[in-house]
């Protein structure tokens, strides 16, 4: 093989490893685009969760409270001290 068939080979290696590089460099940002915007959506699904969770644990408090007066009442009128009607 002469020098030039040789450095003209080392350019198409070159070239490869060039071409294969930009290639994967271009696959990682994709990933990296999918992975950041798949965390956005969990985000925003995990606010949602959060949002709803505190709005049942204050329905939760609210029910607790109305059922303690209502378990009061009973008791009440089960010793006898209902106002009479």
């Amino acid at each position: 093989m002469t020098p030039d068939q040789r450095l003209d080979r080392l350019e198409r290696l070159a070239k490869l490893f060039a071409t294969g590089g930009m290639r994967t460099r271009n696959r990682f940002r994709q990933q990296i685009d999918i992975l950041m915007d798949a965390q956005m959506r969990n985000e925003a699904r995990f606010e949602q969760l959060i949002d709803a969770q505190r709005r049942l644990t204050e329905s939760q408090i609210h029910t607790d409270q109305r059922l303690d007066a209502l378990v009061d009442i009973v008791r009440e009128r089960r010793q006898g001290n209902s106002p009479s009607t």
